[in-house]
């Protein structure tokens, strides 16, 4: 588990706006283990054969489907389809959409790595 502290100091501002304190540490994490602490990474899994959502196998029995992830929180901008994927790039943007999953879902979004980071 990384600290706040840690974490690159754009992406640690904004986790400090959005998240609630208790959550920051785990929110870096969750950050570093999606995006390696990357503003700009980049998870392109679509294809003409694989839109977004579709179907391309499991892992560990949990279903995966294609997506377009973007940047800090890798979020996955094909459950957006009205947004303009690459503006996710912006920091406030990423942690912002990141927050408004987390408010409604918890770290389920991020599945894998909260379940590494024991959150789940």
């Amino acid at each position: 588990m990384y600290s706040i502290d840690d974490a690159p100091a754009e992406l640690a501002e904004a986790v400090r706006e959005f998240f609630p304190q208790e959550e920051w540490d785990h929110a870096v994490s969750v950050a570093y283990l999606e995006s390696g602490w990357s503003a700009f990474a980049l998870a392109d899994t679509t294809d003409d054969s694989h839109p977004c959502g579709a179907s391309i196998g499991t892992v560990d029995g949990v279903p995966v489907t294609a997506e377009l992830s973007v940047g800090w929180y890798q979020i996955n901008s094909c459950n957006f389809p009205k947004w303009t994927w690459y503006h996710l790039f912006n920091t406030r943007h990423n942690v912002g959409t990141a927050h408004l999953l987390f408010a409604t879902r918890g770290w389920t979004p991020w599945y894998f790595s909260a379940q590494t980071l024991g959150l789940l």
